[in-house]
């Protein structure tokens, strides 16, 4: 018998009487555990880790952001299927959510981004990028206008410190609060119709990038149209208490329409199909770009950068305005590449010669294809392509080239998504 499954000594234990009311009571017991500082975790879960792990049918989980979420909780074709058929629900808590608060909140922000936010109004939403002197990539995302004086900047990775210092001099307050608001993106043609079922008024008067108040089952949640699907969808913003009430409510409110909890692996597929970049994946940001050349400037992610190039002062608009007379050493497309299955895609080739790499690649059930964003040289785009990958098969693995070539549109990209819903009835 091992000493962890040994019987301890009872002899040896000092005899409790329970029916003694006097009796004396261990201090140790009410003792306040002290509180574990945040920066103490290596691992951490969302508000709705416990609530999404009994939905889990794989045991496939992932590392988002420091935070354990799941990569896939039933079946990837099935969630895909629901996603472009019905709704999907999946935690985007992740996300890294600022607050930027104050007298001069917009004042530093028109300073911090590269578009004009002068039109930019209370309860909307819109793409933004920020660069540092040189016109290089610091990060993208989301910034929405919470009041008059209050903005909510969501990202893929952190810049706070870099906020931080970038606020000397403005009265504004920039503060982290992605441990207190959870997010659920509700994606999907039928995404309105969940809402709808689930209390929320009007919600197909709800314009692309707007945003609301609104009272679903007692809890105030901030819903958004926002959305990486390239499809109808919603964003909700929760207090992290009320999030796995919230959750719970919309599954079951939703499940007449076929909604299905959905991983991470599906937002990464849906992403790609809708060809949208992500910080860290598609691109460094300037800050954590090792090599000089694995920085990118706006003209190489984005076709039609968000630049208000006639803004008189904001972080790298001297660079920028060079930059944008000159053509892009490189350029991220979407390629496709025929294939009867998915697979690994990494080169982008001229001929035989090396031209670029596949940042985000993976099979699209949408072109029936293997797809891929890739940063490319500009001076190849307008030659023949093809892309280096990997298949395998038993124990073996099968090296490939396949021809490739430029999509002008993405993979997924419906008309309903810039849209109001069809009416919804009572």
């Amino acid at each position: 018998m091992t000493p962890d499954t040994a019987h301890p000594d009872e002899t040896a234990q000092e005899q409790v009487d329970l029916d003694n009311e006097q009796a004396a009571v261990d201090p140790a017991l009410f003792e306040k555990q002290p509180a574990e500082p945040p920066f103490a975790r290596t691992v951490h879960t969302t508000p709705l880790h416990l609530l999404i792990s009994a939905e889990s049918r794989t045991n496939r989980w992932t590392e988002w952001n420091g935070y354990t979420v799941p990569d896939v909780l039933t079946d990837l074709g099935d969630e895909y299927r629901a996603l472009r058929g019905a709704a999907v629900l999946a935690d985007h808590s992740p996300l890294v959510k600022t607050r930027i608060s104050g007298r001069d909140a917009t004042d530093y922000l028109q300073r911090l981004v590269t578009r004009d936010l002068s039109s930019l109004a209370v309860h909307a939403a819109i793409p933004v990028i920020f660069c540092e002197g040189a016109g290089l990539v610091l990060g993208d995302g989301i910034l929405f206008r919470l009041g008059d004086e209050e903005y909510r900047l969501v990202t893929e990775e952190t810049h706070l410190a870099w906020m931080t210092e970038s606020a000397l001099g403005f009265r504004v307050r920039i503060e982290d609060v992605s441990a207190t608001l959870a997010m659920l993106s509700l994606q999907g043609p039928l995404s309105a119709a969940c809402l709808r079922d689930a209390g929320v008024k009007d919600i197909e008067s709800l314009a692309p990038f707007a945003a609301c108040w609104a009272d679903i089952g007692g809890m105030p949640v901030y819903v958004s149209r926002t959305g990486a699907s390239g499809d109808l969808g919603y964003e909700l913003w929760a207090d992290a208490e009320d999030a796995p009430h919230l959750w719970r409510r919309l599954m079951s409110k939703g499940m007449s329409h076929g909604l299905r909890p959905a991983g991470f692996a599906l937002r990464e597929l849906a992403r790609l199909e809708a060809a949208l970049p992500r910080a860290g994946r598609d691109y460094l940001s300037a800050f954590a770009a090792v090599m000089s050349g694995d920085a990118a400037t706006p003209f190489e992610l984005w076709s039609a950068p968000a630049i208000s190039l006639n803004k008189p002062v904001f972080n790298g608009g001297r660079a920028l305005r060079r930059l944008a007379d000159k053509p892009p050493r490189r350029r991220l497309v979407a390629l496709v590449a025929e294939a009867l299955e998915p697979v690994a895609l990494s080169t982008v080739l001229s001929g035989t010669r090396p031209v670029g790499t596949a940042t985000t690649a993976g099979f699209s059930p949408a072109l029936g294809a293997n797809i891929a964003l890739a940063l490319v040289e500009t001076s190849a785009l307008d030659g023949s392509l093809s892309l280096t990958g990997r298949r395998r098969e038993g124990l073996s693995t099968q090296e490939l080239v396949l021809p490739a070539r430029i999509m002008e549109e993405p993979a997924w990209k419906m008309a309903r998504g810039s849209a109001f819903p069809a009416a919804l009835g009572l």
